[in-house]
């Protein structure tokens, strides 16, 4: 599935870079992101959304293709975070706006509205589904993230442990 062949032109690309932005620096307008940071939240967004598209496009289901957004927004704003020397919400909140399922819960609610129940609990369910699948891509990226750290400074210990064996040899009055 995953590895049948994508055919997009650069204004689908385009398109979807420019929408995905617009939305997610709209987001954080409104829940006053300070501006300093607001362009690079924009980015993260656009980052998690186009993992998506090009998932989606490559014939990867809703759920998949949610989750590794979910997953490429989570590592986007740690990394951003620490260059930017802010916390991860300022920039992970508003990069999943562009993923979150607003139409389809929409449709749910005014599918409740009108009486129309088994419609309704269909549609229930793919915003479900899209939301779990959201949470577990971003949940996936921060467990990811703390195993690398793990894995970082394991080797940091063990290059440091190494040094002071190689020191210690040489020194044969231990200084």
């Amino acid at each position: 599935m995953l590895g049948m062949q994508v055919s997009f032109n650069i204004w689908d690309v385009l398109i979807n870079l420019v929408f995905s932005y617009i939305a997610t620096v709209g987001f954080a307008l409104t829940v006053n992101i300070p501006h300093r940071v607001i362009h690079w939240s924009g980015i993260c967004g656009c980052a998690g959304w186009m993992v998506y598209w090009l998932v989606t496009e490559a014939s990867g289901g809703r759920m998949i293709s949610n989750t590794l957004g979910a997953f490429a927004v989570g590592l986007v704003a740690v990394v951003l975070a620490k260059w930017k020397k802010c916390p991860v919400t300022l920039f992970s909140v508003p990069g999943l706006v562009p993923l979150v399922p607003g139409a389809p819960a929409y449709m749910v609610v005014r599918r409740l509205i009108d009486g129309k129940y088994i419609a309704a609990h269909q549609m229930m369910m793919r915003v479900a589904i899209v939301t779990v699948s959201i949470a577990l891509g971003f949940l996936l990226s921060t467990l990811f993230q703390e195993a690398w750290n793990k894995y970082i400074k394991r080797l940091k210990l063990r290059e440091k442990r190494s040094e002071e064996r190689r020191v210690g040899k040489e020194c044969p009055y231990r200084c």
